[in-house]
C-alpha cells in the first residue's frame, strides 16, 4: 500500500510541534522529520529535531512523545549530513559525520522510523578531491552507514540530488550497486535540472525505497504546484507506482527555499495542493 505523508522541515524554521500541527491541518498522519539544521543546506532546510545526539533514548523519546501526541506516524529521518559533505576528504570530519551517524540512527530506530536520508557527497574539487576520489569515498562511507542503521533497525537512502556525485541516473545506479542495502528517496525536481521528465527517470523506481515530491520546472528546482511550466506529471508517475506495485511512502516535500519566500509563497498553501495532487493521482 502507498501512503502519502507531509514532511515537518517544508516551513522553514519552526520547532516540531507547530509543523505538526500543520501538517494535522492539511490532513497529513505520516510524516518525514527534519533532522537537517546542522547540515550544509540549513538555509533550505533549517529545521534540527535533535537537540542533544549524546542523549539517543531521551531524544527517542521526546520525538516520539510529540509525534503521538500530534496524531502523526513518522517515515523517514531527513538528514542531508552534518555540516560537511560525507565524503569529505579530510578524515577526521567523516569520523565527526559517522559519530553523529551513530547517534541519529540510533534516535531514529528507537524513534520508530522507517528509515533515514543521507546525502551521497559532492566533488571537492579545490580540495584536489577528483569524482573517483570522491565516488570511492562515498561508496566506503555508506557501507559503514548502512551497517550502522540496520543495527538501529532503520534503512539507509540516499537523495540522487543536484550538487552531488548521484545525480544522473547512471550514477546512481553505480552507487546503489557499489553499496548493498541503500536505496533511493527519489524526487524527479532533482533530475528535471537535467532536462529529464517523467519517462528518463521512471528506471530509477527500481532502486527508490522513498519518494519526494513536489513541482519543478528546468533551471527552476520548485515551481508552485499548479504552475504552467511545472514538467512532472504526476498522473503519469501515480500510475508508474501503482503498476510497479510500489510498497513504501510519498513524501509531499516543498522546501522554504529563500527565493519562495522571497516571491510570497504561503508553504502550507502549496504542501496541501500537491497533497491533493498525490491523492488523486493514487486513487488509480
Amino acid at each position: 500500500m502507498i501512503r502519502v505523508a507531509g514532511s515537518t522541515f517544508a516551513f522553514g524554521d519552526m520547532g516540531l510541534e507547530e509543523s505538526c500541527d500543520i501538517l494535522k491541518g492539511l490532513g497529513f498522519d505520516l510524516a518525514d522529520v527534519g533532522a537537517s539544521g546542522w547540515s550544509t543546506f540549513t538555509a533550505y532546510v533549517p529545521q534540527q529535531v535533535v537537540q542533544n545526539p549524546d542523549d539517543p533514548d531521551g531524544e527517542a523519546e521526546r520525538i516520539r512523545g510529540i509525534m503521538e501526541t500530534k496524531g502523526i506516524g513518522v517515515s523517514e529521518l531527513f538528514i542531508c549530513d552534518f555540516g560537511q559533505a560525507i565524503n569529505h576528504p579530510d578524515e577526521a570530519e567523516r569520523e565527526r559525520s559517522r559519530k553523529l551517524f551513530g547517534q541519529f540512527s540510533e534516535i531514529a530506530g528507537k524513534a520508530g522510523f522507517e528509515s533515514v536520508m543521507m546525502l551521497p557527497g559532492n566533488v571537492h574539487e579545490d580540495l584536489g578531491q577528483s569524482y573517483e576520489q570522491a565516488f570511492a569515498t562515498s561508496v566506503e562511507e555508506y557501507k559503514w552507514m548502512v551497517d550502522t542503521a540496520q543495527k538501529n533497525g532503520v534503512l539507509l537512502n540516499f537523495e540522487p540530488c543536484i550538487m552531488s556525485i548521484a545525480l544522473e541516473p547512471a550514477q546512481a545506479e553505480r552507487l546503489v550497486e557499489a553499496v548493498p542495502g541503500v536505496g533511493y528517496t527519489l524526487d524527479y525536481a532533482h533530475q528535471v535540472q537535467m532536462g529529464l521528465t517523467n519517462e528518463g527517470i521512471e528506471p530509477m523506481h527500481a532502486h527508490a525505497r522513498h519518494f519526494h515530491v513536489k513541482q519543478s520546472a528546468p533551471g527552476e528546482f520548485e515551481v508552485k504546484t499548479d504552475a504552467p511550466n511545472g514538467v512532472i506529471d504526476f498522473e503519469r508517475m501515480g500510475r508508474k507506482l501503482l503498476s510497479d506495485g510500489y510498497d513504501g511512502v510519498v513524501t509531499v516535500e516543498f522546501v522554504a527555499a529563500p527565493d519562495v519566500i522571497e516571491a510570497g509563497w504561503d508553504m502550507a498553501v502549496e504542501t496541501g495542493k500537491m497533497k491533493q495532487v498525490i491523492d488523486d493521482a493514487l486513487a488509480g
